[in-house]
């Protein structure tokens, strides 16, 4: 009986008690009295905008949690209302995914959204560790007051997320545009990867030319009548012109991303970025650096189901005849090369002047390269480890593509030509592009 009085007594002292006042809320207590006396209400409906989109503190995900957490706190303090400035996006889907909207009505949507007494900005961000600091703004729907926080702090995750790659493309433009303000042309070479080749590589190099496309379709520019033209350098090719943006991807041991942009003016450096980590999780790539084999099978567009490529014997021996079988289980145009280590090919099929190779295989043949295709024995010699890849199209690859494969191919009056890397790059990129293909890859290795 004396244990329940006790606690009986310790609940009706706990309530007598005040609540405990959350620290970071009572510390918005100045910042919401200036702003009352800004907006001449005590009442008030803001609209926390966030941070500028192109500060580099915090990663989009991080940016979008603190911003959460300073609606939080401000909802907290029992004093606030809040306008879905920053959420005017998604209510607008959610009212066209069930009502729809009419262009007046979404207008009309939009500016309610924004109709707070102050809009609320954050300001001088900084991480240090696992928090975020940073400001308060508050700016009066007029714009003619304003009213500044002390400095906040709030806990951020950090994991991977170290610098959003958007915000970093956009600052290394931003620099450059600042460092050569007058230039007209630049040309965009291809990332390279430290230590092999990586998809991430590929992905980092459409994210730059994205923001060199918006910056030259800016107001800065479109109203000084400035004019910046952004070219993509082909894959393979050497990085030339008069001014160049060239990056680098890199991986640690840790398996932590970096990577590294640079503008060049006839030779020389504008505006470098250094080292950025990066996290690459939303690139949809793998950062993983890989042979270039290795990288042309992992990335290959293979559809079993369609066709499938496999060398009858792993490895191949000297003396012993190199045959690849070829199973067809769609109809479709072949297009084989056999693909060095140094990123050098030669076409395989179809063979100029071959019916057997030029027709389309119909689906369920099976054929065995070369003999199927009445062409010569070819037996292993000295070692060697290459790359038997297969373009499965059907209806053929369009006229151009196609001239060009069969101008490298072998026929009754000569050999194969020597593919050299930077026209491997540019015809894998290119037939890769043609919907519907299918890719089967087998490894041909000889000890």
């Amino acid at each position: 009986m004396r244990h329940r009085l006790t606690a009986a007594l310790a609940a009706i002292v706990a309530a007598a008690l005040p609540a405990r006042a959350d620290p970071g809320t009572d510390a918005l207590a100045p910042f919401l009295d200036a702003v009352a006396a800004c907006a001449r209400r005590s009442d008030l409906s803001l609209a926390v905008i966030g941070p500028e989109p192109g500060q580099t503190a915090w990663s989009r995900e991080q940016a979008e949690e603190v911003r959460l957490a300073v609606e939080s706190r401000l909802q907290g303090t029992g004093r606030v209302r809040l306008a879905a400035a920053a959420d005017v996006v998604r209510v607008k889907a959610l009212r066209e995914g069930t009502t729809g909207l009419s262009g007046p009505e979404a207008e009309a949507q939009i500016r309610a959204a924004f109709a707070g007494d102050a809009s609320v900005f954050l300001v001088e961000p900084r991480r240090a560790g696992e928090s975020a600091a940073f400001r308060l703004q508050a700016i009066t729907r007029s714009a003619s007051c304003k009213a500044t926080s002390e400095p906040l702090t709030v806990p951020i995750r950090v994991g991977a997320g170290v610098a959003d790659v958007d915000a970093e493309m956009e600052r290394a433009v931003k620099a450059f545009g600042q460092a050569a303000p007058t230039v007209a042309a630049v040309e965009v070479c291809p990332f390279e990867a430290e230590g092999g080749h990586s998809t991430c590589a590929g992905a980092l190099t459409d994210r730059l030319l994205i923001a060199l496309d918006a910056e030259a379709r800016s107001a800065n520019h479109l109203l000084k009548g400035a004019r910046l033209e952004v070219r993509r350098r082909p894959p393979g090719t050497a990085c030339a012109g008069s001014v160049t943006a060239r990056g680098r991807f890199l991986t640690d041991r840790e398996r932590r991303s970096w990577m590294e942009v640079e503008f060049q003016r006839d030779g020389a450096v504008l505006a470098p970025t250094g080292r950025r980590r990066i996290a690459v999780e939303g690139l949809g790539c793998d950062p993983t650096p890989r042979p270039f084999l290795d990288h042309l099978a992992a990335t290959a567009r293979t559809d079993g189901g369609r066709l499938a490529v496999a060398a009858t014997a792993t490895p191949f021996v000297r003396g012993q005849r190199l045959e690849l079988r070829i199973d067809a289980r769609a109809r479709q145009s072949l297009y084989c090369w056999v693909v060095a280590p140094d990123e050098t090919a030669f076409v395989a099929l179809p063979v100029r002047g071959n019916a057997a190779s030029l027709n389309p295989l119909a689906a369920g043949d099976v054929r065995r390269y070369p003999h199927g295709y009445g062409l010569d024995e070819i037996v292993a010699g000295d070692p060697f480890e290459n790359l038997f890849s297969c373009f499965g199209v059907a209806g053929g690859l369009p006229p151009e593509l196609a001239e060009r494969w069969l101008a490298a191919a072998p026929g009754a009056d000569g050999e194969a030509r020597l593919l050299q890397p930077p026209e491997v790059l540019d015809l894998v990129e290119r037939i890769r592009a043609v919907p519907g293909v299918t890719e089967a890859t087998a490894r041909i290795v000889v000890r």
